[in-house]
């Protein structure tokens, strides 16, 4: 039953309960009031004087005034509340999050879309709206909620390993006035990718980007390798600390229109050719004369991704905005690569460094640059540690270590391997076991270290989520705050 189902229930339960009992005590009340009646009539009392009878008067006038003084405060101090929780009256096109006291979480989205096309019979907004109990074990096939189940503690997933369901979806509804389709939900702290899916008579399924709210991943209209998320719009829920008080505060992800730098995607000529893609972010207040260069973060997106994917989903820009850091960011493209591990450092080391030392204010000491990845990106930043300990002091792999990539190496002691996954990822052994031959989970590198502890290895750890966005901006966010030029 929904809440505001439930909630006129009990309202009427309530006042049938009310009814009731003053049905039941109203023959004995007029009773009391009867008997009281005739006492007072019986009673005798000598005449107040006239100074004293004023006085009465004044008191009792001051005192009604001040009761109805505090009567006006609190009426004002709940029509103020209600105002604050009002549902807005009219929504533009796009996703549109608000404040509500109805809402578990203390904030809710709503989706509206203009559909133009004849075709489409149903429209539907799906996204990574699926919650957690983490309480409750990964595996137990009741532990997923949809965003109205959301209590205080859930927290958020793309993916749910029980019943192994991806993503929450529900049908928008055509507003007849507006012609809009809508549909709204719950959400809390933090980015979420969403799409609409248009399906048509014949209930084929075409996933798009929010057209009143594009892809950011489409911001590079050169890149040459398509990611997978140029079909994925972003929406950011916000913090409630009362009712979240128990999940995890994601804000950090959401922009900084105080404090933002520059982003730009910008070609260079590498291994594969002359027009490679790399996306750069200069904090605020960048100063390509500055006399001490900027420390650098050279970044690496997982399978499918681009350039793109850490700045349009991982939102590493408003991170170290939000963080207040003057540090410079990196993104590549590595797909184009095939994932070959060995063109991929080649290109980093002899192509990607050299261009960022030639055209920004960079510093060339390993100790003030670091390297970090997702998944594939997670495997290729252990290839970097073990084979280039001397061009970066600081390496961040999230979700899927690659233990091909274990070697003796010398100078590894110089550098640092900050490691992390999901509480539900695919890389780890407790929702997806390895394929034949290959190792490349959390808990195959944790069962390694046990024999082979060196101190500058930090094991990060489970953070809440999945193979997912969430789990990555958390590590990145972790790397930048525990690890990286500390």
């Amino acid at each position: 039953m929904k809440k505001k189902h439930l909630m006129l229930l009990m309202s009427l339960m309530c006042t049938g309960a009310l009814l009731a009992g003053c049905g039941n005590s109203a023959p004995e009340e007029t009773a009391k009031a009867s008997a009281a009646e005739e006492s007072v009539t019986e009673k005798t009392e000598e005449p107040a004087e006239p100074e004293v009878l004023e006085e009465k008067e004044e008191e009792a006038k001051e005192e009604k005034k001040e009761e109805e003084t505090e009567e006006v405060k609190e009426e004002v101090i709940e029509e103020e509340e209600v105002a604050k929780a009002d549902k807005p009256t009219d929504f533009a096109e796009g996703a549109t999050v608000y404040e509500s006291e109805e809402s578990p979480t203390g904030y809710m989205v709503h989706f509206a879309y203009k559909n133009d096309n004849d075709d489409v019979a149903s429209v539907s907004v799906t996204g990574p709206f699926l919650y957690l109990d983490p309480e409750l074990d990964i595996s137990d096939k009741s532990n997923c909620y949809t965003p109205y189940d959301y209590k205080n503690g859930f927290y958020a997933s793309n993916c749910a390993p029980g019943p192994f369901s991806w993503g929450y979806t529900e049908e928008m509804k055509l507003n007849e006035d507006t012609g809009l389709y809508e549909a709204e939900f719950p959400i809390t702290s933090g980015s979420f990718a969403y799409n609409y899916i248009l399906k048509d008579a014949n209930g084929e399924e075409t996933p798009i980007d929010d057209p009143a709210n594009p892809s950011p991943a489409k911001d590079n209209a050169n890149s040459n390798f398509a990611t997978g998320d140029l079909t994925h719009s972003i929406v950011y829920g916000k913090f409630d600390s009362d009712k979240q008080s128990k999940s995890l505060n994601l804000d950090y992800v959401l922009p900084n229109e105080g404090n933002h730098g520059e982003l730009k995607y910008v070609e260079y000529k590498g291994v594969l050719s002359s027009d490679q893609d790399l996306g750069v972010y200069t904090p605020a207040g960048y100063d390509a004369d500055r006399e001490e260069p900027y420390k650098t973060v050279y970044m690496s997106h997982g399978g499918g991704g681009n350039e793109t994917d850490w700045f349009a989903m991982g939102h590493v820009d408003n991170i170290i905005d939000n963080l207040g850091e003057d540090i410079i960011i990196v993104t590549m493209d590595n797909s184009s690569f095939e994932w070959d591990f060995d063109k991929i450092e080649d290109n980093v080391i002899n192509y990607i460094i050299p261009y960022m030392e030639e055209n920004y204010n960079v510093s060339k000491e390993a100790k003030d640059r670091a390297f970090c990845g997702l998944s594939m990106g997670c495997m290729t930043t252990f290839h970097m540690y073990y084979d280039h300990p001397d061009v970066f002091a600081y390496f961040g792999g999230f979700s899927g270590p690659d233990m091909s990539a274990i070697k003796d190496t010398e100078g590894i002691e110089n550098a640092t391997l900050f490691f992390t996954v999901g509480t539900c990822d695919i890389a780890s052994e407790k929702v997806m076991p390895n394929e034949e031959g290959k190792q490349i989970k959390y808990e195959n590198y944790v069962e390694y270290l046990k024999t082979a502890t060196k101190e500058n290895v930090i094991d990060g750890g489970y953070l809440y989520g999945s193979h997912d966005w969430f789990t990555w901006s958390q590590s990145f966010y972790r790397f930048m705050t525990e690890v990286a030029f500390k």
